[in-house]
């Protein structure tokens, strides 16, 4: 019995310690940090490829990235493969991130810096 299985079986009896890595359950939580949902916080998403930036909703937000709903006509995955900028509409700054994953109209980002002022104007 590993170090994990042994506290988790003290604390709390008749309870199994989560699968982590390849054999985990499709749908299980393995995040590092917690995600915090966001309601109503807007923003823009930039890259080098795109014309103007879109506009996107701030659906969940964590220290390591965030998922992001584009708000009107859809983007191109492809477009973003390259790396995108998130800019917070209301802290005024913007975030290099990476995209990790894409479903319709949301999008799984990893920032990839620190949080600066904006490059460029947005709106």
């Amino acid at each position: 019995m590993t170090l994990l299985e042994t506290i988790t079986s003290t604390l709390f009896p008749g309870k199994k310690p989560a699968a982590r890595g390849a054999g985990a359950k499709r749908g299980e939580d393995l995040r590092s940090v917690v995600r915090v949902p966001q309601r109503m916080r807007s923003g823009f998403l930039w890259a080098d490829r795109l014309i103007a930036p879109r506009a996107c909703m701030i659906k969940d937000l964590s220290m390591k990235g965030a998922r992001v709903e584009v708000v009107g006509d859809p983007i191109k995955p492809s477009l973003l493969a390259d790396g995108v900028k998130l800019y917070f509409d209301t802290e005024k700054h913007e975030i290099q991130c990476s995209v990790m994953w894409a479903k319709g109209q949301q999008f799984g980002l990893r920032f990839d810096g620190r949080a600066k002022p904006p490059s460029r104007k947005y709106r």
